[in-house]
């Protein structure tokens, strides 16, 4: 029998063909697109991928034909390598339109390359695509399949296992020749192909120097020292990590949106199994024992907050930290309506009142933020003592994203 990891995606994908003539969905290599798209449409939907290159060719050379020979439904996948066959994909909608006899759901179109497509999108499909994101498995779909029910044991599968579908799921992968195979394949497929990246060595080089700094700000200038690039080159890169899926930022709250937006952003990787891969953590005792064991707990909580928000919510902007000159810096905060929810991540076994100091003391200082919800995370769930100090509580994984996932 067939083993399938539920993905709660799912349900979105199902609304949306109800909803829109072209449904995308976008997210890295290896997250499982195909398979839960394949899965959730069944035998209604045909399926073209450009990765086999007969199709490919005819997408490229004939973009018109290629649309017209399509199936009534169906998943057209990794288009990102033919991205014309969108301007052909807008007029078979709207002549349908036109005759009344538009199909919601027709096209339902994947890739890899979330800037590549949604050029795509902006310059063809405007009004008449839904679009989704999906990425790595978050700690519930893992926890549904695995059967791990506490923040230790997801923290530890996620860094010695990943959060792709395949290493998760079959446990005899070899971790190290899987991480490097999806690097080497990445960078080779889509870096190289798509991105016309000359210097491979050094574009990789800087993916193992971004993941040594894990939630640390991003000083593009310390980057481009450190790989003997120019900055300019440096925030291409970023920008075709963050269009991967690899990597995405996360911006300093402040009441001024514009202001947010022009402040320095921290760095985060969605997949925390990536993260150790590159600083050679290959077991639990490895984690506990190395100097970035609180970066790492950081990233994996954060990541997973930003993946909640993407199954759930459209209020992807939602999520910020907090940080003033010579202030106390706050982990996490999510903004919904308004309101605050506060986050302190502390992956160590001693969780006392210096742990919520930070939150206690911009909860005092600034008047002006309105909060709902303060906790320090931990990595164990039976909070002995639920509250640290009189404003925070403290929590585990799960107690993070029961509170994330109100936000919709």
């Amino acid at each position: 029998m067939k083993t399938f990891i539920k993905r709660n995606i799912e349900s979105r994908i199902k609304e949306y063909i109800r909803i829109f003539p072209s449904v995308s969905l976008t997210g890295p290599r290896q997250c499982g697109k195909t398979t839960v798209l394949r899965e959730t449409l069944g035998k209604e939907y045909a399926y073209v991928s450009l990765d086999d290159k007969k199709h490919r060719d005819m997408a490229i050379n004939d973009p018109a034909l290629f649309v017209k020979k399509l199936p009534e439904k169906v998943i057209i996948d990794e288009l990102q390598y033919a991205p014309d066959v969108m301007s052909y994909v807008k007029i078979e909608i709207d002549e349908a339109r036109y005759n009344d006899r538009e199909i919601k759901g027709r096209f339902v179109i994947t890739g890899s390359q979330n800037f590549l497509l949604m050029k795509s999108f902006t310059e063809s499909l405007a009004g008449r695509i839904g679009i989704l994101y999906m990425n790595t498995l978050g700690s519930d779909e893992i926890s549904g399949f695995s059967g791990a029910n506490s923040t230790r044991e997801l923290f530890e599968s996620a860094c010695t296992r990943g959060t792709y579908p395949e290493p998760v799921f079959d446990k005899n992968t070899d971790i190290t020749g899987w991480y490097d195979s999806y690097l080497t394949t990445y960078i080779d497929r889509d870096v190289r192909s798509l991105y016309n990246v000359g210097d491979l060595d050094t574009y990789d080089k800087f993916i193992r120097i971004l993941a040594s700094r894990p939630g640390q700000l991003l000083n593009m200038a310390t980057v481009s020292n450190d790989c003997g690039v120019s900055a300019s080159t440096i925030k291409r890169w970023l920008s075709i990590l963050e269009a991967s899926g690899i990597i995405f930022y996360l911006y300093p709250y402040h009441a001024n949106i514009r202001t947010r937006l022009v402040k320095t952003p921290k760095v985060y990787f969605y997949d925390t199994g990536l993260v150790c891969r590159v600083n050679n953590i290959r077991s639990a005792e490895d984690i506990y024992g190395h100097a970035m064991a609180g970066q790492i707990f950081e990233n994996y909580c954060v990541s997973e907050a930003r993946k909640k928000l993407l199954n759930t919510s459209t209020y992807l902007n939602s999520m910020h930290f907090y940080r003033v000159d010579k202030g106390p810096e706050i982990d996490l905060m999510v903004e919904h309506r308004g309101k605050l929810d506060l986050f302190e991540f502390k992956s160590g076994m001693y969780i006392g009142t210096e742990s919520a100091k930070n939150i206690e003391m911009v909860i005092a200082k600034n008047k002006k933020i309105a909060w709902t919800s303060a906790h320090v995370v931990t990595l164990e769930d039976e909070a002995q003592m639920p509250h640290v100090t009189r404003n925070v509580k403290r929590t585990g994984l799960f107690g993070m994203l029961d509170i994330i996932k109100k936000i919709k």
